[in-house]
């Protein structure tokens, strides 16, 4: 499998529109120009009716469209940090960084487990602030391997003499 997110899938401080399909129709345009994705419109449809389904936004700014698609070639991660931000529905108000997650028609699990990954990693305020004070697409590019390396690594076990749970 190839880098799931590259410098040619990442835009820094940059004004996409402002609404949520404007923002996932540019993502979706910058996966097809990588070769992820055989087509834009496809794409963009199969993003935008997810979208409509439910909206992406989560509380901290954050917003993760994300879809199947049949035009879809290979896992991908396409992220936009936008000024000025776009309302995706979070109940704390618009997003100004957004991870546009696309996947294979059929690939469930490695939706999920991309899904799963990143959301344990934007809860943690110093990777979310990282993203933000970035200074070029290499450092996001970075910064998210390194979250998903730091998410697949198993906890150490404790050692002998640390307090453990009583059993119940």
């Amino acid at each position: 499998m190839t880098q799931l997110i590259t410098t040619e899938l990442v835009e820094l401080d940059q004004n996409l529109g402002n609404a949520p399909e404007s923002v996932i129709r540019h993502l979706a345009g910058k996966v097809a120009a990588a070769g992820r994705a055989t087509e834009v419109e496809g794409l963009f449809a199969d993003a935008f009716a997810r979208e409509q389904k439910t909206a992406t936004g989560i509380p901290g700014g954050i917003a993760i469209p994300h879809c199947r698609s049949a035009a879809v070639t290979e896992p991908t991660l396409a992220m936009a940090r936008l000024n000025p931000k776009v309302d995706f529905g979070a109940k704390d108000g618009p997003a100004d960084l957004i991870f546009f997650i696309a996947a294979p028609d059929g690939a469930d699990q490695e939706h999920l487990k991309l899904l799963s990954k990143l959301a344990r990693s934007l809860i943690k305020k110093d990777f979310t602030a990282a993203l933000r004070n970035a200074t070029s697409q290499q450092e996001i590019v970075e910064l998210v391997d390194g979250a998903w390396l730091t998410s697949r690594q198993p906890r150490p076990p404790l050692p002998p003499s640390a307090p453990r749970r009583p059993e119940r």
